[in-house]
């Protein structure tokens, strides 16, 4: 649930479900749909955080969508709640793996895709002897761009120089 590539796959994915279900057309209150899946990806994040390192993360979750919908069974709602693993690595040092577990919840906005009402802890990584080095949580009005409470690590220069140097093996 990040400014990377899975954001964007993300919201293809709930693209396709939404005009999928457009055409439902009913007398009364049709139930929410539920859909369960998993997302696997290893790939270069779009927002490079450390200067002269090469930053991917293979990311792994489980989510569960729930679509609501009106009684002329148009779609009102979606939320998604993910659980997952983020293994932020570097082709410059293929032997060093930063790697914490996220939870968060968000809804999508029906207009434009985006991710809106989101909180939780979408990403959290902790090494022993230093404590949690990256870490996004809190709450958003728009993830991930307006951040209003809790800890961003993005946003803090000395979290950053911490987990770019123990990426980079130092």
């Amino acid at each position: 649930m990040r400014a990377f590539r899975f954001t964007s796959r993300l919201i293809i994915l709930v693209a396709i479900i939404l005009v999928a279900l457009a055409p439902v057309s009913v007398a009364s209150a049709t139930p929410p749909v539920i859909e369960n899946g998993i997302f696997d990806d290893d790939y270069k994040i779009e927002f490079q955080p450390c200067p002269g390192i090469e930053v991917w993360d293979h990311e792994v979750l489980t989510y569960r969508q729930t679509a609501y919908f009106d009684d002329q069974g148009n779609v009102t709602r979606v939320k998604i709640h993910f659980i997952g693993t983020d293994t932020f690595h570097t082709p410059q040092n293929p032997g060093v793996e930063l790697s914490g577990h996220f939870t968060a919840t968000t809804e999508i906005d029906l207009q434009t895709g985006e991710f809106i009402h989101a909180s939780g802890v979408p990403i959290k990584i902790t090494v022993p002897g230093y404590g949690a080095v990256l870490v996004r949580e809190g709450f958003w009005k728009r993830y991930p761009n307006d951040h209003q409470g809790g800890k961003d690590s993005f946003a803090d220069p000395d979290d950053l120089a911490v987990f770019c140097s123990l990426l980079a093996g130092n």
